[in-house]
């Protein structure tokens, strides 16, 4: 028999309490662990008693009994109040399986020990598995002595481990990291609220999680009326590239013929194509191209945008011949439009993921990759968050196309606002003006296919009320690469006019 730190950890030990956040609990691979203490520490305003009062409704949502206990001087109604604006707010459990205890008497009259006592009266007599303690900042002023206050919450962490309750301390944010209080609970969640210019954006981070994995590092949270909203980095939830068995034989088309002959058919299932091109050079249109191709083949398929409403973009597609709302009436084809003004980019992006699973997507076009980069996202994030995106919708079966502008009309350079997405990206598709003989042509070219064959000739292509027209050529193909046409060569041009003269009725001649 082995001794028991060689044994098992037993399924009680494991056993997970959920944090009430779906985000919180990734963070914490499942939640709290049962029986453990834990604290939350945060400036005031971080969103500490929300959080409290979120794993309080949720674990009785789940069947369990809570208590939370109050330092603070204000009632609890007021509290009650604020809280119910909450979707998770229940006011028929209050009292029945959710009890609220003002604690602050009992420290002032008993000190600590009334204190304690009171703690573990109220878990055994409720018969509580979730403790949350707010204000414990109240009752480290209290205790007299550092040894007093350790001592303190040493014996709430014994007494709660062996009553199978979790517990949750909430304070006030210490600055010393090495204070005695953080040596005495099992994990430590810091939420901060941190200007940016002038934005505001929250953020939280798991600082320890006493014999557990955990995804480290600072993740971005809004508190709403869905209480704290987690959003685990990206990076950190994916860090790896997938495992993939891949289909070199298949390809996706545009259901354009010239376009899809310049792919060779098309692009490769799972893979991530970037529509490069200026302002109005027809990257959206593409996209929705696509989309009703793979609809047309029953290939669920998502467009995510950032400008135009979904009524727009049918009325758009309309225009050009492209009608698009018989698969939005049957449920192949899915709109949707955010604001990127004051938006979280992981937000965002965990909403997009949200919209591909639940809508099973096979296609998807992400019209725009800047405001998924726009603050507070750090610039040195975003090739790794690019990447995890990419990896991500890989995984789930999805074959991407995102849309980017450049930052020139025309002219001899060639400007992304977004640097190193190209070689994030398996494909790219180039849209481009060119200025001939005083007029404007759209230019179109395949400039990279991974893993795969490509016609790199440049194409003419024009759009009307009949669709999208890929030429065979251009008359000036090297325009592409500067963006401004040549001139034919003189020479060249007054020979053959002397040709076609010669060729001319007499009459015709002696006129010219």
């Amino acid at each position: 028999m082995g001794s028991v730190s060689e044994a098992e950890p037993s399924e009680e030990s494991t056993r997970r309490v959920p944090t009430g956040s779906t985000g919180l609990d990734a963070l914490l691979n499942g939640g709290w662990l049962h029986g453990g203490t834990y604290m939350v520490t945060g400036a005031p305003g971080t969103g500490k008693t929300i959080l409290g009062n979120q794993l309080c409704f949720s674990h009785v949502a789940g069947g369990g009994r809570a208590v939370f206990i109050s330092m603070l001087s204000e009632s609890h109604g007021r509290m009650v109040t604020h809280l119910r604006r909450m979707n998770f707010f229940r006011r028929d459990v209050i009292g029945q399986s959710l009890h609220y205890v003002s604690g602050y008497a009992t420290l002032k009259s008993e000190g600590l020990d009334g204190l304690a006592r009171l703690l573990y009266r109220s878990v055994r007599e409720h018969q509580a598995t979730v403790l949350v303690l707010d204000g414990l900042l109240a009752v480290q002023e209290s205790a007299g002595s550092v040894l007093a206050f350790r001592e303190f919450l040493h014996g709430l962490g014994v007494h709660n481990a062996l009553a199978g309750c979790t517990t949750l301390v909430l304070t006030n944010r210490q600055e010393n990291a090495a204070d005695p209080q953080f040596a005495m609970v099992d994990g430590v969640l810091v939420l901060e609220l941190q200007l940016r210019g002038m934005r505001a954006v929250r953020t939280l981070e798991v600082s320890k999680l006493r014999g557990e994995a955990q995804l480290l590092g600072r993740h971005t949270f809004e508190i709403n009326e869905r209480g704290l909203n987690v959003y685990p980095r990206l990076e950190s939830l994916y860090p790896h590239p997938p495992q993939e068995e891949l289909d070199l034989e298949r390809r996706l088309g545009f259901g354009l013929t010239r376009l899809d002959e310049m792919l060779t058919g098309g692009v490769r299932p799972h893979s991530s194509t970037l529509l490069l091109g200026s302002p109005g050079s027809g990257k959206t249109l593409l996209g929705l191209h696509f989309l009703e191709s793979g609809a047309r083949q029953g290939e669920p398929g998502l467009y995510f945008g950032f400008m135009e409403t979904s009524p727009r973009l049918l009325a758009k597609a309309a225009g050009v011949g492209l009608e698009l709302r018989p698969w939005v009436d049957k449920g192949r084809l899915v709109m949707e439009t955010r604001t990127a003004v004051e938006s979280l980019p992981d937000a965002l992006v965990h909403e997009l993921l949200g919209l591909v699973e639940r809508h099973r997507i096979r296609r998807l076009v992400l019209d725009g990759l800047e405001p998924l980069l726009q603050e507070p996202l750090e610039p040195s994030r975003a090739p790794g968050f690019l990447t995890a995106l990419v990896n991500v919708l890989r995984t789930r079966g999805v074959t991407t196309l995102v849309t980017q502008q450049t930052q020139m009309l025309f002219g001899p350079r060639l400007e992304a606002r977004l640097e190193g997405v190209d070689a994030i990206v398996d494909n790219i598709v180039f849209l481009r003006y060119v200025e001939f003989r005083s007029q404007l042509y759209r230019m179109l070219s395949i400039l990279k296919m991974r893993e795969s064959d490509y016609q790199p000739a440049l194409r003419e292509f024009s759009i009307s009320t009949r669709g999208i027209d890929v030429a065979e050529t251009f008359e000036s193909a090297e325009a592409i690469l500067t963006g401004l046409a040549r001139p034919l060569n003189v020479k060249s041009k007054r020979s053959r006019l002397k040709k076609a003269v010669r060729r001319m009725p007499s009459r015709k001649r002696s006129r010219a």
